[in-house]
């Protein structure tokens, strides 16, 4: 297995030029980068790659056009124009997608002002986007209620083809050269010795609990909303930190006319909601909502889905119970603020500025914000700040950019599309626990209700078996992965969605 290759590699090159420490997009896509100028790279993350905010998006990276509604200009020249580069090097993993803007036929922002800011936005984009144009009748009219919309103002923006979290993964599973090394479920501890110049760091790995020992010539803080916690751990004090806004999407069957993506005003609020097509299901959201420590903004609650709900049923016309949920996503978003700034009033108002702190007395970075849409940027400032700092001494090669073409795919019970086999992931993609396999390496526990398991456990006999390919063929092993996966769902799943005949269900 591949992730057992890197932790034996840990032992015989054990000698790295960067440490990072976060495994989302900035960790991730700053690793690529890095891998690519020849340096020695270890990239290690506490959790599977990809399980903070990174895999709670909305599937889309896009300009910032909700930022025209603070004239956060830079903020939208920036993010457009990361875009766009991003849509031309990597058509594989993305594409350019209609979105609608339903103008509010009830009050609200005029139609008029809308197709100005969207006028504004295709110039900002410097006319690489489809014109922005209006329609009075289209596809999805059928989906909304009668006399909400005052018809559609039409632009492009662009979707992720399969998913945020296998995006992640590929800025991360190209690299295989001697002193590339990416390991999930592992933790870092240790401190910084003048004498030598160098971060002597104590590793362990969470799933053996094994110890290894590595040192590092620089430190980089990429834990995204973990950040200020990795800093203080290390004794790193910094002028800025994260607060903390809590997103939640509902995922919906898809209706068959579901083609566009659709933004509704939420007029109370000066901002708006979306209903996003992806593969055989829809995204509802987000929610905007500060919270105030990392545990709280992880979970959504009973009143999350209750007020998406009932922003679902003012706007679409066929109802939504919450026993139709097919699962939620839910994350947070790192906003970039001074360490003494006051936390109050709407996320919104906050800029998605991103942050770069370089430590003046050790070889420290801590990245701050970010968005999927902005992760080459971030990581090409700190590429500049690491060059400034330490010198490349591994090899400088081409990086295996086709590592899916000998990909191993299956059938899952009620989806048309294939998935990456269970005993290909696990071989290939450090695929660890069942819900790493279902919820990230492939979209069944996003589009298969109850994280693949089926409303009424149907699907329970398939994740063992993919739970056995996970764990080489070790039962009990493979037992305790279903078991694992099956409490998060009893846990954290069942008790807000299901009826509660339903929640104390057993396999």
């Amino acid at each position: 297995m591949e992730r057992l290759h890197n932790l034996a590699a840990i032992e015989t090159e054990g000698d790295f030029d960067v440490a990072i420490l976060g495994g989302g997009v900035n960790g991730a896509c700053l690793y690529d980068a890095l891998c690519r100028q020849g340096y020695r790279t270890l990239l290690i993350d506490q959790g599977d790659f990809a399980s903070g905010t990174s895999q709670a998006s909305g599937m889309m990276i896009w300009g910032g056009l909700l930022y025209l509604r603070n004239f956060d200009l830079p903020s939208v020249f920036q993010l457009s124009r990361d875009r766009d580069r991003m849509v031309r090097a990597m058509p594989s993993r993305m594409s350019a997608s209609a979105m609608r803007y339903l103008p509010s036929a009830r009050g609200g922002w005029s139609r008029r002002s809308v197709q100005a800011a969207l006028w504004l936005y295709w110039m900002i984009s410097l006319g690489r986007r489809r014109f922005p144009a209006f329609e009075a009748r289209f596809e999805e009219l059928e989906l909304v209620k009668q006399d909400l919309a005052d018809g559609s103002l039409i632009f492009e923006e662009v979707l992720l083809n399969s998913s945020d979290a296998r995006f992640v993964l590929a800025w991360i599973a190209p690299h295989k050269l001697p002193g590339q090394i990416a390991l999930n479920y592992c933790t870092a501890q240790g401190a910084y010795e003048r004498s030598d110049k160098q971060w002597h760091l104590n590793l362990t790995d969470k799933l053996s609990g094994k110890s290894y020992a590595a040192n590092t010539r620089l430190m980089v803080n990429c834990a995204g909303v973990w950040t200020d916690d990795v800093n203080a751990s290390f004794g790193i004090e910094s002028p800025f930190r994260h607060a903390l806004s809590k997103g939640v999407y509902l995922v919906t069957p898809r209706p068959p006319q579901h083609q566009s993506s659709l933004f509704f005003e939420l007029n109370e609020e000066s901002d708006v909601i979306t209903f996003v097509p992806w593969g055989p299901v829809s995204l509802w959201g987000p929610t905007e909502t500060f919270v105030e420590n990392i545990a709280e903004g992880l979970k959504p609650t009973s009143n999350d889905v209750d007020y998406l709900l009932e922003q679902y049923q003012c706007r679409l016309r066929h109802p939504l119970r919450r026993d139709d949920i097919v699962s939620i996503r839910c994350g947070i978003r790192p906003l970039v603020v001074d360490r003494h700034f006051v936390i109050g009033g709407n996320p919104l108002d906050l800029s998605r500025r991103q942050e770069v702190f370089q430590d003046p007395g050790r070889p420290w970075i801590a990245c701050y914000g970010g968005k999927l849409t902005g992760c080459e940027r971030m990581a090409a400032r700190v590429l500049k700040a690491v060059r400034r700092t330490v010198a490349p001494t591994g090899e400088t090669g081409i990086a295996d950019d086709d590592w899916e073409r000998d990909m191993e795919t299956v059938m899952f019970p009620g989806l048309s599309q294939t998935m990456p086999s269970a005993a290909w992931c696990a071989r290939r993609e450090m695929c660890c626990t069942l819900e790493d396999y279902v919820r990230r390496r492939t979209n069944i526990g996003q589009w298969v209700p109850r994280l693949g398991l089926g409303r009424n456990d149907e699907n329970a006999h398939v994740l063992r078996q993919s739970a056995l390919q996970i764990a080489g063929g070790d039962d009990a092993l493979a037992a305790r992965l279903f078991a694992q996966c099956q409490d998060k769902v009893r846990r954290e799943i069942d008790p807000i969605l299901m009826t509660p005949a339903l929640a104390g269900r057993t396999t």
